[in-house]
């Protein structure tokens, strides 16, 4: 699938994860579907200016074919899909003659679902390993000029953070980032080492208390850093989403919780200054706080999830995706990629009474109307500070 996720003012597409191994939406016919040069046209118009593209390490190391019954190859005559990475080579082509930068995400394993490692039964570290090397080997040069670098491992849930962690005893996520932050650079100096947060843990802040967001924690990052070879090359990805994906008791108050976890019995909605106050708490206390250390830049790997399908009365989703881009606006953020483009993106909550499954984008169904409101929401990230598109500087001119 293709995960656009914007990076503003970035987004996310649901890509080449998939067992397809196609960007979903190529199918143009008579009644829905796109072209790639249509999507970066999209980008383009309305000026994010990167996205982040997730991958799955065993089809780039099989270097699976995609499923050619998923394109219309006739409107997408530039798309190579003789295999995984010509896909992929011919999509960054068209990305780039409309100035669009990628984050390279390796996302899944495989394309049997989420794992919270860089490793398992299916996929070794080494496997890993020799994914991200065949990236940096392929990829690295000036023809793929707007390949920005990799986030590094998707929602490492199931790892800790540094050797103290009792969950490191599956897997640190510190080393893990080290081990393959250096790998990469090893194949290419160029690129930038995209790091998440790890295993979810439970704190209290004042009178908060709450869940890290998978990708989220990052509340010992500056204690306990990930220290790569080549410097000035890291990136805080962390991820922040709303009730879409999971209610959390900080949106709301009195909370009553379902006999059957499907969210809650019964809730109050927060007025606008309590919610934003409990999302500015919670976002600065998971990394916010390393916007004042001034080490590393910070670019919210995912964000957003639904907007206009919000079921609250005061639209409480909706205005969690709001004061989160205002959050992200703030001295120190680098903005974020908005999970996803994708219409058939989907979420368990509606609102925090129900779950139901949900889906949402930044285009509608047909894949060529913009989701209005959605993409009002986003356009209020054009605001940040020196934002412009890719490539930034002029190319220097060879002496002759």
């Amino acid at each position: 699938m293709l995960s656009f996720s914007t990076y503003k003012t970035r987004y996310n597409t649901s890509f080449v994860r998939s067992g397809h191994a196609i960007p979903f939406g190529l199918w143009e016919n008579d009644q829905n579907g796109t072209t790639v040069y249509e999507v970066a046209a999209f980008l383009h118009r309305h000026k994010f200016n990167s996205i982040r593209l997730p991958l799955c390490a065993q089809s780039i190391l099989k270097n699976t074919a995609p499923d050619k019954r998923l394109i219309n190859l006739d409107t997408n005559r530039a798309i190579n899909i003789k295999g995984y990475m010509e896909l992929l080579k011919s999509v960054l082509k068209a990305l780039a003659y409309r100035d669009i930068t990628v984050l390279l995400s390796m996302h899944t394993l495989t394309t049997k679902g989420a794992t919270g490692s860089w490793f398992n039964a299916d996929v070794s570290e080494d496997d890993f390993l020799k994914a991200i090397d065949m990236l940096t080997s392929e990829l690295c040069s000036d023809e793929y000029w707007n390949v920005i670098g990799i986030d590094l491992k998707n929602e490492p849930n199931d790892c800790g953070w540094g050797p103290l962690d009792k969950a490191s005893a599956k897997c640190d996520w510190v080393a893990g980032a080290k081990l393959i932050g250096d790998r990469m650079h090893a194949g290419c100096k160029n690129w930038l080492a995209f790091v998440e947060g790890s295993a979810s843990m439970g704190h209290t802040v004042g009178k908060i208390t709450y869940f890290d967001w998978w990708g989220g924690r990052l509340q010992d990052a500056d204690t306990v850093p990930v220290t790569l070879k080549t410097q000035d090359k890291l990136v805080w990805s962390p991820h922040y989403y709303s009730t879409a994906v999971a209610p959390q008791p900080y949106f709301y108050d009195n909370v009553v919780g379902a006999a059957d976890g499907r969210g809650y019995a019964s809730y109050t909605e927060l007025p606008d200054d309590t919610l934003k106050t409990n999302i500015h708490i919670t976002m600065e206390h998971m990394f916010g706080y390393l916007r004042e250390k001034r080490k590393y830049a910070i670019v919210v790997g995912e964000f957003g999830g639904l907007y206009t399908k919000d079921e609250h009365p005061q639209y409480t989703i909706r205005r969690t995706v709001d004061f989160t881009i205002q959050e992200m606006m703030l001295d120190g953020y680098s903005g974020g990629y908005m999970w996803c483009i994708n219409p058939e993106s989907a979420y368990d909550f509606p609102s925090a009474g129900r779950k139901a499954f949900t889906s949402e984008g930044l285009l509608l169904d047909d894949w060529l109307t913009p989701n209005k409101l959605f993409m009002e929401a986003m356009a209020k990230m054009n605001a940040l500070p020196n934002l412009r598109p890719f490539p930034c500087f002029a190319p220097e001119k060879k002496k002759p």
